[in-house]
C-alpha cells in the first residue's frame, strides 16, 4: 500500500476564518427562486411563499451571507422593480439569456426577511449596468437611511420604518462580458464605480463594496480596475467554474483556483505599491465558484447540473483553497443554492441535497478558530485542466482534449490537506482529499505545536457513495451520496480509500 505523511503545524497560523465565507447565492435566473426557493401554489409552502423543505435545508448550510438578485440577473433588474408592495411591482423582467420572464415577487424585502429567518446577511448586487450611480446611492438611502429623506421616506411609505442595515454590495456583476446588457470596458467601469462608492459612502459611510474583476482571462481588466479605484475599494470579485468529465482532471481544479487567487494577490500588491492613501489591500471576494461543465442556458433546466460523488470531492477540495487563503479573501459564496447549478433540486413536491451540499454542510460546520499551516509528503497523479473560465460555459469546450488553454498537471499532490485549530473549541480539524482513482494510501500523522488527546476519541466524517464515481443524489434515489460519521480511537495512522473525503476532528 502506498504511504504518505502529514504533518500539521499548530503554532504557525495561516489566518482566522471569520467574516462571509460560508456564502450562498439565489438569483432571478431559471427555477432557482421561481419556483425552487418562492412558490406561494406549492403545498409545502410557509404562508410567506417560500418552501418550507428547501429553507429548512438552507438552515443546514448556516450561511454567513446571501447574494441577491443576480448574477446576470443584476443586469435586467432595476432596484425599483423589487421594494414596495407586490401588486405595484412590475409583473416580470425578461431574463434574455433564455427568453423566459422572471417574477419580481420575491424582492429586496423578501430576501432581507430569508436572511433574517436563516441568520445570514444580504449581499446585494446593484444594477450597475443599466441604472446610474446616483440610482446606486439612492438605494443605500432606501435600505439603511434613517433620515427624513425622499428614500427613506419611501421605504417607511413601504411599511418599514427601520432600516434593514445591508452592509454588502456589489456593483454589477461580470460587466466586462457580452452576455450582459450594458458592458462597459474597464476604463468606464471604473469610471461608473468611483462616482458610485462616492455617493453611496456619503449616504452610508459603513458599506462595504465589491467591484468586478476577470482574473486569468485579460489581467489587463484588473490592473485597470484597480489602478483606477484602489483609494476607494473594499474587496474585487472574481468568478471561477470547474470540471471535466474525466476524474484526474476534475481533481486538478484545486490548482487553477490557487494560481488564480495568487495572480489577483500580485495584481492587488501591484495597485498597493502606488497607493500612498490606505494601509490595508483591498481584498478578494469569491462570489461565484463552483463546478459547472455539463448544463447550457435554456428556457428549460436552465443550467441545471446534476451533481455528482467525483464534483462533490472536487467541492470539498475547491474549499480547501478558498480556507488556505483566508488572508486575501474577504467573501466567498458557492453558486447556486437551488435548481440552476443547485446544492438543492427540487420538483413541485420533492426537494434533495445534490452531492455538492455536503462539503458545503461540513466544511462550514467543522472548521473554525484558524487555519493552521501543514506539510505534506505522499503519492502523486497527473491531470489536466481549463486554464479560466468565467463566463457561459460551452459544453462541447469543456470535453475538448486539444484546446491550448488546458494546462497539464504532472506528479502533482495527491493528498489535498486543510487544517484548523479552534483553541476556544479545544478542537483540531483535518480535512483530506485524496485525488488518485484506484489506490489507497496509510497515512501518519505528526503533530507539532498542538497535541492530541489520545485518550479520548476522534471523530471522523466521511463522504459516502465513492463505489460509483458519478453516483448522484436524485429526486428518486436521495441519498446515494452522504457523510458518515464516527468514534474512532486515536490513532498516529489512518488509512485514506482511493477517490474519498475524509475529514477528522481530534479533541486538543
Amino acid at each position: 500500500m502506498q504511504t504518505g505523511e502529514i504533518t500539521l503545524f499548530g503554532r504557525q497560523a495561516v489566518g482566522p476564518i471569520e467574516g462571509p465565507l460560508f456564502g450562498q447565492f439565489i438569483e432571478l435566473a431559471g427555477r432557482c427562486i421561481h419556483p425552487g426557493l418562492y412558490d406561494p401554489e406549492s403545498p409545502l409552502a410557509r404562508p410567506d411563499g417560500l418552501r418550507a423543505d428547501v429553507v429548512a435545508m438552507l438552515r443546514e448550510l448556516k450561511p454567513t451571507h446571501i447574494r441577491y438578485p443576480g448574477g446576470c440577473a443584476a443586469a435586467y433588474f432595476d432596484w425599483q422593480d423589487l421594494v414596495g408592495p407586490r401588486e405595484q411591482r412590475p409583473r416580470g423582467r425578461l431574463f434574455r439569456r433564455t427568453g423566459v420572464p422572471q417574477s419580481t415577487a420575491f424582492g429586496l424585502p423578501e430576501a432581507w426577511a430569508l436572511c433574517r429567518d436563516v441568520g445570514a446577511e444580504l449581499y446585494y448586487t446593484v444594477n450597475a449596468h443599466t441604472q446610474s450611480p446616483e440610482e446606486a446611492a439612492n438605494l443605500v438611502e432606501y435600505l439603511n437611511a434613517s433620515t427624513p429623506t425622499k428614500y427613506a421616506d419611501l421605504r417607511r411609505a413601504h411599511g418599514w420604518d427601520a432600516p434593514f442595515g445591508i452592509r454588502w454590495f456589489s456593483l454589477g456583476n461580470e460587466i466586462y462580458g457580452d452576455w450582459q446588457p450594458g458592458q462597459k470596458t474597464a476604463s468606464e467601469y471604473a469610471a461608473w464605480c468611483r462616482a458610485a462608492i462616492r455617493e453611496m459612502k456619503a449616504v452610508d459611510p459603513s458599506i462595504r463594496i465589491v467591484v468586478c474583476g476577470l482574473g486569468r482571462p485579460n489581467p489587463e481588466w484588473d490592473r485597470t480596475v484597480l489602478r483606477a479605484l484602489i483609494d476607494e475599494v473594499d474587496l474585487i470579485a472574481v468568478h471561477n467554474y470547474f470540471g471535466r468529465p474525466g476524474f484526474a482532471d476534475s481533481m486538478c481544479a484545486s490548482f487553477v483556483f490557487e494560481e488564480m487567487i495568487r495572480q489577483m494577490e500580485g495584481h492587488i500588491q501591484e495597485a498597493m505599491d502606488g497607493c500612498l492613501t490606505r494601509r490595508e489591500p483591498p481584498r478578494l471576494a469569491l462570489d461565484e465558484w463552483n463546478v459547472w461543465y455539463r448544463s447550457r442556458h435554456g428556457a428549460v433546466g436552465d443550467l441545471e447540473e446534476i451533481y455528482t460523488y467525483t464534483d462533490a470531492l472536487t467541492v470539498a477540495s475547491l474549499f480547501h483553497v478558498v480556507l488556505r487563503h483566508v488572508r486575501v479573501i474577504g467573501l466567498s459564496n458557492i453558486a447556486l443554492l437551488v435548481n440552476t447549478l443547485g446544492l438543492i433540486f427540487t420538483d413541485r413536491m420533492r426537494a434533495v441535497r445534490q452531492t455538492i451540499f455536503y462539503p458545503c454542510r461540513l466544511m462550514r460546520e467543522v472548521h473554525s478558530g484558524q487555519v493552521i499551516q501543514t506539510a505534506v509528503d505522499g503519492p502523486t497523479f497527473s491531470g489536466k485542466h481549463e486554464r479560466f473560465f468565467c463566463g457561459i460555459v460551452d459544453p462541447d469546450q469543456a470535453r475538448d482534449e486539444t484546446r491550448p488553454t488546458l494546462v497539464h498537471y504532472r506528479d502533482v499532490p495527491a493528498l489535498d490537506v486543510l487544517a484548523s485549530v479552534d483553541n476556544s473549541r479545544r478542537r483540531l480539524s483535518v480535512s483530506i482529499v485524496h485525488k488518485q482513482e484506484t489506490e489507497p494510501v496509510r497515512v501518519w500523522f505528526r503533530f507539532r505545536g498542538v497535541t492530541p488527546v489520545t485518550e479520548r476519541m476522534i471523530t471522523m466524517h466521511r463522504l459516502t457513495g465513492g463505489e460509483d464515481l458519478q453516483a448522484a443524489n436524485t429526486l428518486e434515489q436521495p441519498d446515494r451520496v452522504g457523510i458518515s460519521c464516527a468514534q474512532i480511537p486515536f490513532s498516529e495512522t489512518l488509512e485514506l480509500p482511493p477517490a474519498s473525503w475524509t475529514v477528522l476532528e481530534f479533541p486538543i
